[in-house]
Formats: C-alpha cells, sequence, structure tokens
C-alpha cells in the first residue's frame, strides 16, 4: 500500500509552506505518528507526523523548497519493495535544455519563474537569470528568513488600509511605583512584571470599556469580537512574531504576566503554535527598551487598530503653577478609518491615560 504524505494546511490563512528539514531519511522505517519532517509556515516552525507506519519510500521536496499546501512531498509504503507507480511529480516544470543549462551553471530552478507553457521553465528564463546573476554579482544579496518573506506579503495586505493616527502623552509616575510595589511580590512567584504586562492589562480594559475598538473588518463587515485578544509584537532573530495573549480582558495583572514571559520564551526559541498567534483583535508595539521616542505602526489585517508605546523619558510639566519633572510616555495609536473615527479611537486614548494614571483601576476589570 502506498501512502502519500502532503503538505499540510496548519491553519486557516497557510497556503504554503517551506521544508525545513527531513527528520528521516529515504529508506528509513517511521511509526505512524512519528515526526518526520519540519516544516515552517506563516506562523512557526511545525513538525510534521507520518500519517501511517511503513518506510519513507520516496522524498520529492527538498529542503528549503516552498510547497501549496495539500501538495504531495513524500511517499510511505508498507515494504521497500513496493515500487511508486508512474513517474512521481514534479514540483519543478522545466524543459531538459533548460534542466541541462540549470545544472551546468549551477542554478536552482526553484528561484526561477517560468514563462513557458502552464509555467513551464525554458531556456531562455535561465539565461535571464544567468544574465541578472551576473549583473549583480557585485552586491550582497540578504537572505530572508520565513518570517521576513511574510511579513512582505502582509504589507501587501496592510497598503490597503486607510490608516490615521493619535498620539498622546502620559504621566508614568504612578505606573512605575506600582510596578515597584509589587515587583517583589511578583518575583516570589519567579515573574518579572514589566511595563508591557501593566499596559496589556490597561488596553484590555479599555477594549472593554470601548468595544467598538475591539473588532474586526473583513470583506466590507466590521465585527464586534466577543473577547479580548491581544497581540504583543517580539523581536526574534528571525523576524518579527505576534503571540497572542487570548481573553486577556478577563486575566489579571499576574496571569498576563505570566502568559507574556511564557509567550515570549517560545518567541525566541521558534517553539510558538499557530494556534497562539491567531485570533488576535488588537496588537501591543512596545519599542520603550529601544530608546525609540514616538513611532507609529502600521494595523494588521482584518484587526482595526494598534498602539505603538515609546521609551520613558524624564520631562519638566507644570503641575498646579509648579515645574515638576515627570516621567512621561508618548503613545500613538494607529486606527483603519474605514472602521473607526477620530472621536472613538480618541475616547479610547484618553480611556488608556487616566487608567495609567490611576493604577488603582487595574484591580477593576
Amino acid at each position: 500500500m502506498i501512502t502519500p504524505v502532503v503538505m499540510p494546511k496548519l491553519g486557516e490563512t497557510m497556503e504554503e509552506g517551506e521544508i525545513i528539514r527531513w527528520l528521516k531519511k529515504e529508506g528509513e522505517k517511521v511509526e505512524k505518528g512519528e515526526p518526520i519532517l519540519e516544516v515552517a509556515t506563516d506562523k512557526a516552525n511545525i513538525e510534521v507526523e507520518a500519517p501511517v507506519s511503513g518506510f519513507l519510500r520516496k522524498i520529492i521536496a527538498s529542503e528549503g523548497e516552498i510547497i501549496p499546501v495539500t501538495r504531495t512531498i513524500a511517499y510511505i509504503t508498507e515494504t521497500m519493495e513496493e515500487e511508486i507507480p508512474g513517474e512521481t511529480p514534479s514540483l519543478i516544470k522545466a524543459s531538459p535544455r533548460a534542466k541541462k543549462l540549470a545544472k551546468e551553471y549551477n542554478v536552482d530552478l526553484s528561484k526561477i519563474k517560468g514563462t513557458g507553457p502552464g509555467g513551464r521553465i525554458i531556456e531562455e528564463d535561465i539565461n535571464a537569470f544567468l544574465k541578472e546573476r551576473k549583473s549583480s554579482s557585485e552586491r550582497e544579496e540578504v537572505s530572508l528568513s520565513r518570517i521576513e518573506k511574510v511579513m512582505m506579503k502582509r504589507m501587501e495586505e496592510v497598503k490597503e488600509i486607510p490608516h490615521f493616527f493619535l498620539t498622546i502623552e502620559v504621566d508614568f509616575s504612578r505606573v512605575k511605583e506600582v510596578r515597584e510595589e509589587l515587583k517583589e511580590e511578583f518575583e516570589n512567584k519567579g515573574l518579572h512584571l514589566s511595563f508591557t504586562d501593566i499596559l496589556i492589562k490597561v488596553c484590555a480594559q479599555g477594549l472593554k470599556k470601548v468595544r467598538r475598538m475591539n473588532s474586526i473588518f473583513t470583506e466590507g463587515r466590521l465585527y464586534l469580537s466577543p473577547r479580548v485578544n491581544i497581540a504583543l509584537a517580539v523581536a526574534t532573530e528571525r523576524g518579527l512574531l505576534v503571540p497572542v495573549i487570548k481573553n486577556a480582558g478577563e486575566k489579571s495583572l499576574f496571569q498576563i504576566t505570566k502568559e507574556r514571559q511564557e509567550l515570549v520564551e517560545k518567541a525566541q526559541k521558534e517553539k510558538l503554535s499557530p494556534e497562539e498567534m491567531e485570533e488576535a483583535t488588537f496588537t501591543l508595539s512596545n519599542l520603550g527598551m529601544f530608546g525609540i521616542r514616538e513611532f507609529s505602526a502600521l494595523i494588521t489585517p482584518p484587526q482595526i487598530a494598534i498602539l505603538a508605546v515609546g521609551e520613558i523619558k524624564q520631562k519638566a510639566v507644570v503641575n498646579e503653577g509648579r515645574i515638576e519633572i515627570k516621567p512621561t510616555v508618548k503613545m500613538t495609536l494607529s486606527c483603519d478609518h474605514r472602521a473607526v473615527d477620530g472621536l472613538l479611537a480618541a475616547k479610547f486614548l484618553r480611556e488608556i491615560k487616566e487608567r495609567l494614571e490611576k493604577p488603582s483601576l487595574l484591580l477593576i476589570n
């Protein structure tokens, strides 16, 4: 019996996956449910399991290839004596002359877009590629990670969103005091309470109060989300990952801190599952730790807003006729003008500001 192994669809938005590495070699015995290869999706690296027990009889997709979902990438047979009937599917269509030329000049056919019938790579495509390679030989090509390639693709979607931006300045005096007060209690539980945790909590409270901001906009329709799911932008060596704290509106500051810490650690180790990066209704991007005073972030569809947070900066302010030095933070809210107007966005920002300047409200859902 011959069983095909296909590129699995590991998420609603997944259209293709990149084969990172085969964990089993051609001809090796495999057990049902045993990981046989690692695949990079648009969100995470996932191990793919053998659908049946047998022998990995034939691998037809190499490491580094990007394969559409449901496409056959290997075959498993009950015995090694079984032959694969007919010709195995070719993932790259190329004429014999194109293949010969590619082999002669060490050209990776997967990097060439064919212009022949049905997308077939022909000799002219190879020659055009060689000409371009020669002209760019003095340039150093940057190898993009899978995550960076996905980000480039998403930016094409983002340009369709009519953004507008509102910036507010917040006095962080009480936030710093509350963090200092809670620091020891959290450390005793093995947790590091960060300003980001407080911001997540406050954003969740604000989204529950101004519900329209906790919506998704898709196919010309706006839907209020029943749960507040806040995505957190995390920088990794391979690019930006955005894990999601689900149902943040119902979680305590302690629960948010614990979950944020676990998700960030997973992100740095590239161990996030697709489920841990799905269903976000709002995104928080904090670049304050990098010394960025103020910035505007781009919305990730189908969300309708993202909050960009800058560094804590000491600033002279007038308080009841006296000049005082206060720690302040600038925050910029990016909004989709198709779903939100300036008044609603301003109300949301005011809610965030009031809660941060009166942190006792952190205890109120």
